[in-house]
């Protein structure tokens, strides 16, 4: 039951057995059962079904590896000692568990959504992602395909049930026999508001979410104000957060009120007479109860890969569901990925008994930020984008996987140093080359603008490249915006008028699947992926954000302000180390101030490094990771994680009279035949360098063939 690792010595394992200390998933209960898709076969790997149920786990505040998770010290435990903890767990697998590859592919949920099928499976925006069960929910069966065992558990404990979300039970941090109370902030932007200006909002800003509950609804005992601003961004960008001016109190109060004030009073609601504004970005500031040991969040994903990867049955003799694995894959997208650069930074890719839990990590479009979740009264959902959220700790030192020198303690070589061990100066989110993982990191376009993917890469005043360890690799998915469906409509945003022009459609699943297949034989083969691709300073590609660096073209009525999300190094307070702890200082003081860059453009508009699918290696448009608010939402500001998609002109005389720049489509391939040449020459190109499967090959050329393009 207890496989402890016995190559420390008889001693030693005497002693681990005599403290006991551990944390581990103690019992999984299945629910349900159910075949999938009708029963049909994905390939040589036949039918697959789908298994759910809750994992039980315990965890030992004594035991170095759960240390880490702040505030464990301060949960309930039980007569042994251990905090008891469970999770909503999913599994997909074989029925025929003889033709399982013996590959786990786990996926971190995002915000309890099942969410990889929509990228790697090419499930189609109508999909239920959340209860897959029909063929249509499994789109092209990728994953079924090539014979995972597909995995997801619960580990959000802001996430309110309902949709099929992945829910958790986890104990509150207690002290002297109460919930731990703390002054806390949160905000409400446009985000939140679906395109209406609602009187109320829940205190998380959505029902999908569980709200911390102030301490009253009498403001002066929950320490509470309200401020309100037009951006949390200043101009020009910068890491600094605008003041914004005092809501009177006349105005708002901690009430539920859907048809205005007065409402029902609430320590979860708040109430603003005349509505909230798209233009405005709301900051409350109050005294919270309630904060579970979110940190734990991090051990659900450990500990059941690590057992569904070594253990054969649960404390209860019921039988490891993965079958035999040999391999673990895992996956995190968008919030998840900022899950897992903060996950290895923090040491859980070890397990209880020290061995390495994932072995191969797709982390995808995160950026350079880490997720804020092990802290107390944590918020997972919130992310920084240029115009809000931006009091959220996400992008602090380190940044870079590999172990670099911290710029504020001065000038210093990232390759040595031996000295600045000693003063903590040095640090890396891959610091446990035992137990790291080989590390695939993607980025769409729109993480250069909004994420500031650049410090990925660079040092902090955009002046030189930085060398990756051996095992990460870096992406761009060229001409893409942040997370998209295939098949998806373009919209103008939030309610259909938050933005200036229409959001960019591009699909990356293509590259992506590549990428995972290269990153299970590095993970299982040893066979290293094909080289990093991401713009560089060397080679010119990456460059200030203005016009002029940047090289983007002149088209009419396309709003160029070269805005992005600005970074600097942050002092949340005394109580906050290496990402972890309280929060007190609300509104976080600048220390530093970094110099983020973005992606240079070809003559088209479209990003010149990176993976360059059919889409912008033979575009039809331009394609790119950012967008502009309209007046009504805070006019010049970035609009969200939305990119734009502008067709080009058929011809040199249209565009030329529509006073465009950028070269027409009969002025790129002359007829429609050359554009299928050059869609089939840049597919077979991505093919030979590793990045794109012949599936999809066949599919862009079949395609192009298709289209009415210069028909």
């Amino acid at each position: 039951m207890r496989n402890i690792k016995t190559a420390m010595g008889t001693l030693a394992l005497a002693c681990l057995i005599s403290v006991g200390v551990e944390a581990r998933l103690t019992r999984i209960v299945i629910t349900s059962r159910e075949v999938v898709a009708g029963g049909a076969a994905f390939g040589a790997t036949g039918a697959y079904e789908k298994l759910t149920g809750t994992a039980y786990f315990e965890a030992d505040p004594r035991n170095p590896h759960n240390a880490v998770v702040f505030d464990l010290d301060k949960a309930p435990r039980n007569a042994a000692g251990k905090v008891e903890f469970s999770a909503d767990m999913v599994l997909l697998r074989p029925v025929d568990m003889s033709k399982a590859s013996g590959t786990l592919f786990f996926e971190v949920n995002n915000r309890g959504n099942k969410i990889v099928q929509t990228m790697l499976n090419d499930t189609p925006p109508t999909a239920n992602n959340n209860n897959p069960i029909t063929a249509t929910d499994f789109g092209n069966g990728f994953l079924q395909r090539r014979g995972y065992v597909v995995a997801w558990v619960g580990w959000g404990a802001d996430i309110a049930p309902g949709n099929s979300r992945l829910t958790v039970s986890f104990p509150i941090a207690m002290e002297a026999g109460k919930p731990i109370t703390e002054r806390i902030l949160t905000e409400f932007s446009d985000r939140n508001f679906g395109g209406g200006t609602p009187f109320t909002l829940p205190l998380s800003g959505g029902s999908a979410f569980k709200s911390y509950a102030a301490v009253s609804t009498d403001r002066d005992a929950a320490e509470a104000e309200l401020r309100m601003r037009p951006s949390d961004s200043p101009r020009p960008s910068g890491p600094a957060i605008p003041a914004g001016e005092l809501v009177p109190r006349s105005l708002w109060s901690f009430a539920n009120c859907p048809a205005g004030p007065p409402g029902t009073p609430s320590t979860t609601d708040i109430c603003l007479a005349g509505g909230f504004q798209n233009n405005r970005v709301y900051e409350l500031r109050y005294r919270a109860t309630g904060s579970p040991v979110m940190g734990l969040g991090y051990v659900t994903s450990r500990d059941l890969v690590a057992f569904l990867h070594h253990a054969t049955a649960d404390d209860a003799g019921n039988p490891n569901p993965a079958g035999k694995i040999t391999t673990t894959l895992c996956d995190g997208i968008s919030s998840s990925g900022m899950y897992y650069r903060d996950y290895l930074y923090q040491g859980f890719n070890e397990d209880e008994q020290g061995r390495q839990v994932c072995q191969g990590v797709h982390i995808d479009i995160p950026g350079v930020q880490k997720l804020f979740l092990n802290y107390r009264f944590a918020q997972p959902n919130p992310f920084t984008v240029q115009h809000r959220e931006r009091y959220v700790p996400d992008d602090n030192f380190p940044r870079a996987y590999a172990v670099r020198r911290n710029p504020l303690f001065g000038p210093g070589d990232d390759d040595r140093g031996e000295g600045d061990d000693a003063l903590g100066a040095r640090d890396g989110i891959l610091k446990r080359p035992r137990t790291d993982p080989k590390v695939i990191h993607t980025d769409s376009a729109t993480e250069w603008w909004q994420f500031r993917s650049s410090l990925v890469d660079t040092n902090e005043d955009g002046t030189k490249d930085i060398h990756q360890p051996e095992n990460v690799r870096r992406y761009e998915f060229s001409g893409t915006q942040h997370f998209v469906a295939k098949g998806v409509t373009p919209t103008f945003g939030t309610g259909n008028r938050q933005c200036q022009q229409l959001s960019n459609p591009t699909h990356y699943g293509a590259s992506a699947r590549a990428l995972i297949v290269a990153l299970e034989e590095w993970a299982r083969q040893g066979r290293p992926p094909p080289a990093s691709r991401v713009a560089r300073i060397a080679d010119g590609t990456l460059v200030p954000e203005d016009q002029a660096s940047t090289g983007f073209p002149h088209i009419p009525g396309v709003t160029y302000t070269g805005r992005y999300n600005g970074s600097g190094d942050r002092d949340f307070g005394p109580r906050v180390v290496g990402n972890s702890g309280v929060i007190d200082n609300l509104i976080p003081v600048v220390l530093s101030t970094h110099r983020p860059l973005v992606p240079k453009v070809d003559a088209v508009g479209n990003d010149l490094a990176g993976i360059r699918q059919p889409e912008v290696g033979a575009p039809t448009a331009t394609l790119t990771g950012w967008n502009t608010r309209t007046a009504e939402f805070t006019d010049g500001d970035l609009c969200d994680l939305n990119g734009m998609m502008i067709p080009l002109h058929r011809n040199r005389s249209e565009r030329l009279a529509a006073g465009d720049s950028r070269p027409s489509l009969e002025e790129l391939y002359g007829t429609h035949q050359g554009y299928v040449d050059r869609v089939t020459a840049v597919a077979r190109e991505l093919q030979r360098d590793r990045l794109m499967l012949q599936e999809d090959v066949d599919e862009y050329i079949q395609a192009a063939k298709d289209s009415n393009v210069l028909r």
